[in-house]
């Protein structure tokens, strides 16, 4: 056994990796099957004891956990698609899928400010949340992470698109003249952003998903999908039909399919960069991407649903 052990003091945010190595399995496929989750032919299932979700996956793995402060999200959205949350720079994101407008799109001051711009928003949501510790175990050669709550399987990821991919790295600005803009790169003076992309970096698997993933005898193979097969993962599966698509205006932006046993729910989130923002990579850099971001697997309630 291998340990790795490191501590990263952010301001809000303690991190902690540590590593421990199993030998490599060749497979990597996760099957929803007769009210069951598979992983290779090994029945997995949500709050399952870590330890025997470690036993069934029998591959390399690193623990990465953080604490989070005590804080209050909130959050609004508008009929058109609109959206805004409260970032931990204290600043409001309004972004909008349905457009393609920088003017509108980046941080403001106030929820006002967005309001005289964008009309009243429809919904306004806000939930303290208490401090606490997160803890990923991740399994950097396979593709995915777990979120464990009590030492259990909380949540299963799959990440067939990097994080890099996705996000563009955040850099402390250093004194001297003007650097010429970078696609590799942002420059910024407030620290919050350069931290929390070191964090959801480390929490993310190092290799791209390229196992594959069956529902109801459907499969789809993401060895051979890759960042332009968004459709063919949809035909694969056979999951085009209404009853799959999101809750609310966001239904050519994911897949969701809504298990009626244990209020399990299989969350396939879609990535597309045709509309570039600033705190993604450029296709330039990148190449065309309308993929799958994450499948994810978690328990819901029926707040989830809409």
């Amino acid at each position: 056994m291998i340990n790795k052990l490191f501590t990263l003091f952010l301001s809000s945010m303690v991190y902690l990796i540590s590593c421990q190595e199993k030998t490599v399995s060749n497979d990597n496929h996760f099957r929803i099957e007769k009210k069951e989750i598979l992983y290779n032919d090994k029945k997995i299932y949500l709050g399952m004891p870590i330890e025997e979700f470690i036993q069934s996956i029998n591959s390399e793995y690193r623990v990465a956990k953080y604490s989070l402060n005590e804080r209050t999200d909130k959050s609004w959205s508008w009929k058109d698609g609109g959206e805004a949350y409260l970032n931990d720079n204290g600043k409001i994101k309004y972004f909008n899928i349905n457009i393609n407008n920088d003017a509108l799109e980046k941080e403001y001051n106030s929820i006002e400010e967005i309001v005289k711009k964008v009309g009243q928003y429809e919904n306004f949501k806000e939930k303290k949340v208490p401090s606490e510790e997160s803890i990923f175990y991740v399994w950097d050669k396979l593709g995915f992470n777990v979120a464990v709550h009590d030492n259990t399987v909380g949540q299963i990821n799959m990440y067939p698109i990097h994080y890099t991919k996705r996000n563009i790295e955040y850099k402390l600005r250093t004194a001297g003249p003007p650097k010429a803009k970078s696609d590799v790169y942002i420059e910024i003076d407030d620290k919050t952003n350069v931290e929390n992309y070191k964090v959801m970096l480390e929490r993310q698997p190092k290799t791209e998903f390229k196992g594959k993933f069956t529902y109801d005898g459907r499969t789809a193979d993401f060895s051979k999908i890759g960042y332009t097969g968004w459709n063919t993962m949809v035909k694969d599966l056979d999951i085009a039909g209404s009853s799959y698509d999101p809750p609310g205006d966001s239904k050519g932006w994911g897949r969701k399919i809504w298990l009626n046993y244990d209020n399990c729910l299989i969350d396939i989130k879609r990535y597309n960069n045709d509309n570039e923002s600033t705190g993604s990579p450029s296709k330039d850099k990148v190449g065309k991407i309308d993929g799958v971001q994450a499948i994810e697997i978690w328990r819901f309630t029926e707040e989830d649903r809409k």
